[in-house]
């Protein structure tokens, strides 16, 4: 897994993400892009957020979208996201409301089969 270190930037948003707490934020190590699979059965990449023991913290509500300064900040990007796309999906409903519900979150429990 592509490791990218989490700085959070200047205004980052908890409330834009699932990550529960500012102790949560805290606890940030790492992020990532994965592909999540939304209650309509659509699919997203969205950034994911890592602690030290690559346990899921949260994800970002939104899906992300790739953007840079130039093409090829695009392409870094995109090449970001097909890495996610090489991990296992997570269901956005693992991850609403501040808590992972079963998922491969921090609480270390096996994603759940419906």
């Amino acid at each position: 897994m592509l490791r990218n270190v989490f700085t959070p930037p200047c205004g980052f948003d908890l409330s834009t993400t699932t990550v529960a707490t500012s102790d949560g934020l805290a606890a940030i190590s790492f992020w990532g892009y994965r592909l999540v699979v939304h209650p309509d059965g659509t699919c997203f990449v969205h950034e994911t957020y890592y602690d030290q023991r690559e346990g899921i913290l949260g994800i970002a509500r939104a899906a992300a979208r790739p953007c840079g300064d130039d093409a090829s900040a695009v392409l870094d990007e995109l090449e970001r996201m097909e890495e996610g796309l090489r991990e296992p999906p997570l269901r956005m409903l693992d991850y609403v409301n501040n808590a992972p519900a079963g998922g491969d979150g921090a609480s270390g429990l096996p994603p759940v089969d419906d």
